[in-house]
């Protein structure tokens, strides 16, 4: 049985994909600020996505637990810097519910332990932290690193080369 919390988030999810998400819109971001604001209600904060958005679309999944997929489009490969350097795809995409992203396509880290970029598949909030799941290690950090909206800086276009047997067994074990 569905709860008030599923009923109000599905209403909400219906109205973030109802809004026409089109780059002419008279607000300078409207598409970036739509999206950070469904991330705050699913439990994530703001700048865990970059700015500007080109473009996003989400789908519903299930109604219980709210699940839904998600495709946001950069107008060109985005780099940003959290704790370490970030690359998102010109499109990417994953599952979305409240408190957990996984099954990304789009999105890697530069991580300090190889310095080269790695795939991210999941992201979980646990209470004030974040825990990140890569395809080689998992890292957590508070998520107060990611209140902040950054904005992208343009550059090359890296290959999405994933290692699809990790890949396959993140998804059946995850």
């Amino acid at each position: 049985m569905a709860t008030a919390n599923s009923y109000i988030l599905l209403v909400l999810v219906a109205l973030v994909a109802l809004t026409p998400s089109t780059s002419a819109s008279p607000l300078k971001n409207l598409n970036s600020d739509i999206l950070h604001i469904f991330l705050q209600l699913l439990g994530f904060p703001p700048g865990l996505i970059p700015e500007p958005v080109e473009n996003f679309a989400i789908s519903i999944v299930d109604l219980c637990p709210p699940t839904v997929n998600f495709t946001i489009q950069f107008k060109e490969p985005c780099y940003v810097t959290y704790v370490y350097p970030n690359y998102f795809a010109p499109v990417f995409t994953g599952n979305i519910t409240i408190g957990k992203i996984s099954g990304m396509r789009g999105h890697k880290d530069q991580l300090p332990s190889t310095g080269e970029w790695t795939d991210m598949y999941d992201v979980t909030v646990v209470g004030e932290t974040l825990v990140f799941k890569f395809a080689t290690e998992t890292v957590t950090y508070p998520r107060a690193l990611f209140e902040e909206v950054k904005t992208c800086t343009y550059g090359p276009l890296i290959p999405d080369d994933p290692n699809e047997l990790i890949y396959q067994v993140l998804l059946f074990i995850g």
